[in-house]
């Protein structure tokens, strides 16, 4: 895996941010956006496991890879996570706009910003969203000096 920051333009963000991030959550289905508050189950998802974290290892710096290859660095971010005591909920990341196929992801209890940076940038991913109680979804740009806030969002970071 890469420990290199991928390159974040404008146009990549942009499609992070309107990218729909879907995740069973008990018995209900959860559809994310960046920006946008949480659905109900998600809120009380949050507010029982507190802070958690959104992170695929698909498509290393936004560049494709054959579906296998990247099932398999999905299989070792998971393995990663489950042998530093986390675990994860299986998801997606889908482009309304149809440019990219969906890529699998992680919904991760309990997982600071500082370790998903590292993780992150291990995974050779260009961002990965925050997730908290009472907030929606922010995405913060993977950085070896720490995360950072999406600087072209609304968000405050």
């Amino acid at each position: 895996m890469s420990a290199e920051s991928p390159a974040a333009t404008p146009e990549l963000l942009a499609a992070y941010r309107a990218a729909l991030y879907v995740v069973p959550v008990g018995p209900r289905v959860c559809r994310l956006r960046i920006g946008e508050p949480p659905p109900e189950p998600m809120r009380r998802w949050l507010a029982e496991h507190g802070p958690s974290g959104w992170l695929s290892a698909f498509n290393p710096g936004s560049r494709a890879l054959p579906l296998l290859e990247n099932l398999r660095r999905h299989q070792a971010l998971f393995q990663r996570l489950r042998a530093e005591g986390f675990d994860a909920l299986v998801g997606y990341a889908s482009d309304p706009a149809g440019h990219w196929p969906d890529e699998t992801s992680l919904l991760v209890p309990g997982i600071g910003r500082d370790r998903l940076n590292r993780l992150a940038l291990d995974f050779g991913q260009v961002a990965f969203l925050a997730l908290a109680p009472g907030e929606p979804p922010r995405m913060w740009l993977a950085h070896p000096e720490g995360p950072l806030p999406d600087p072209f969002g609304t968000e405050d970071g």
